[in-house]
């Protein structure tokens, strides 16, 4: 699960900013007036939702101890031992505490608002979103064995293999698909004083991307996958099928990432003739949910020229093997191979927002705003 963007705080004179409607004219709501009726009290407005975050500081939400693989190799010379056993207690995980090094999202959606007295506004936006997340391939877990010789038969003692190595110098970045996205929320003016006006807020948003292009950069492993797919629950325990990344696998699911977010906030806003500048701060939690989804490197399903991956050769010196003039080498390779998307959330949940609306004729209004601290973000309102 993945932590990502706030969501904008809006101008808090927003709800008695446009009180005339663009159909029809308007009457301003009291709901102090007995003669007052529903048809003052209700208005409802449409238009553009426009949010893009460029940068949002994220870490990594996981145990601090992973456990299924075999002991990490220490022997100078020979093969890895015990690949077939994991270790009892488990090891430090690399992903515990990492950072994600850019997250970004990008939402552009129809937004539809019911005010009430022109002082409260109950709103919802449809629209889609996608983003794009890149970090350490540590914060992924990327995984491979190293150093296995079998005593058998390749086909045969692979299988009951577990990786022992976790591969931190990397990069792991991927991008989802554009997919369907909603949010509610509603915000309202608690105090207004002349020109000044004091209001709050509270939204919930949710979206399920796919992950659409998914690329992992590293010395002994590199690979890229289109509309990857992986195990999730039991399945994703070590050792993985050892069809796993061919095209014979079975028992996979889609990179599915479950978005879901709230948010408060306060902001003060001030009105001058057209222009009703704001400032605001908001405290908001989210999360991306791949259900810790393990992907494992795409490989050939039966060798070709003795390659099954396009994984580069690791090379060692060796005195031990004859006839090659003192220079003996010993090549390896990074086997099963395999990452794991994590769950991951805000590190700064506090954010401050600052902003502006347009006002023309308390018909119209185009509102910009930029958050700052826990994101960098900018966000656009037509009405």
């Amino acid at each position: 699960a993945l932590s990502l963007q706030a969501l904008p705080v809006g101008n808090p004179a927003e709800p008695s900013l446009l009180i005339d409607g663009t159909m029809w004219e308007g009457a301003s709501g009291d709901p102090c007036d007995p003669c007052a009726t529903w048809c003052d009290a209700i208005s409802i407005r449409a238009g553009y939702y426009g949010d893009y975050v460029f940068d949002r500081v994220l870490k990594v939400d996981v145990n601090k101890t992973f456990s299924g693989m075999a002991a990490t190799p220490t022997q100078a010379t020979g093969n890895a031992s015990n690949t077939n056993q994991p270790e009892a207690n488990g090891r430090p995980n690399i992903a515990y505490g990492r950072h994600m090094e850019d997250a970004e999202w990008f939402s552009n959606a129809a937004f539809l608002a019911l005010n009430i007295w022109d002082r409260f506004d109950i709103f919802c936006t449809l629209g889609a979103s996608n983003g794009y997340f890149k970090a350490s391939s540590a914060a992924f877990n990327l995984v491979g064995l190293i150093g296995f010789s079998a005593a058998s038969s390749i086909s045969t003692d692979l299988p009951t293999q577990l990786p022992n190595v976790g591969i931190t110098q990397g990069v792991v970045e991927f991008y989802t698909d554009t997919s369907f996205s909603w949010s509610v929320g509603a915000r309202g003016a608690l105090w207004e004083c002349g020109c000044a006006t004091l209001g709050a807020e509270f939204q919930y948003a949710q979206s399920n991307p796919k992950i659409e292009m998914l690329n992992v950069t590293s010395s002994p492993a590199q690979f890229v996958i289109h509309k990857p797919r992986g195990y999730k629950g039991a399945s994703s325990n070590f050792p993985l099928p050892i069809t796993a990344g061919t095209t014979e696998a079975t028992d996979t699911k889609s990179a599915t990432i479950k978005y879901h977010e709230w948010q408060v906030g306060l902001a003060l806003s001030y009105r001058l003739n057209m222009l009703v500048p704001y400032i605001g701060v908001n405290w908001s939690r989210a999360t991306f949910d791949a259900d810790t989804i393990r992907i494992a490197q795409p490989k050939l399903k039966s060798e070709i020229l003795n390659i099954t991956t396009w994984n580069p050769s690791l090379i060692g010196s060796t005195t031990a093997l004859p006839n090659n003039s003192g220079k003996d080498v010993l090549s390896d390779v990074l086997q099963i191979a395999s990452i794991q998307i994590n769950k991951m959330k805000s590190r700064k949940a506090c954010g401050v927002a600052v902003g502006a609306t347009l006002i023309d004729a308390d018909k119209w209004s185009i509102t910009g705003e930029a958050r700052l601290i826990n994101e960098r973000a900018a966000h656009m309102n037509a009405q």
